[in-house]
């Protein structure tokens, strides 16, 4: 809460922890959370 990020958003970083597949976004906010979860492409 608070990283600016919706529902679309945090439905893609829980399906790619889930898969264990790595996250590619242009988005910055996106990017940084899924840097932060190591699931940065």
């Amino acid at each position: 809460m608070g990283k600016g990020l919706g529902y679309i958003d945090i439905h893609l970083l829980a399906s790619a922890l889930l898969t264990y597949i790595p996250l590619w976004t242009l988005d910055k906010r996106l990017k940084d959370v899924s840097s932060l979860l190591g699931i940065k492409f």
